[in-house]
């Protein structure tokens, strides 16, 4: 992973100073970290497939490991619409002509 420490030494050193909460910090990444960051078991093993089996050392971005877990949970993530309360502005209606209810899609993908 690019732009990452990814020793184990230095890592070791950042939980043996408490500057994290252990290996399983979101902040670090480990599997276990990166899980916790909201990665899913079938966007990981898509990642690892996508980089092919190699003798040689393959960088990759963050980018593309979040890609194939936004592909994974795309299907399933409700979206949902939320508010300011405190930036809401007061609008009349003049004349109304029609009402409309709408139900909107949880998974509009």
């Amino acid at each position: 992973m690019t732009n990452t420490v990814m020793s184990k030494r230095k890592l070791t050193w950042l939980v043996d100073e408490h500057l994290v909460d252990g290996w399983d910090d979101p902040r670090m990444p480990t599997v276990r970290g990166v899980m916790r960051r909201g990665l899913t078991v079938e966007g990981l093993k898509q990642f690892i497939l996508a980089q092919g089996g190699s003798r040689s050392v393959v960088t990759m971005e963050w980018d593309k490991i979040w890609a194939f877990n936004k592909k994974v949970i795309d299907s399933t993530a409700h979206r949902y619409t939320g508010l300011d309360m405190a930036e809401i502005v007061p609008v009349k209606i003049v004349q109304q002509i029609n009402t409309e209810i709408r139900q909107i899609p949880l998974l509009p993908k």
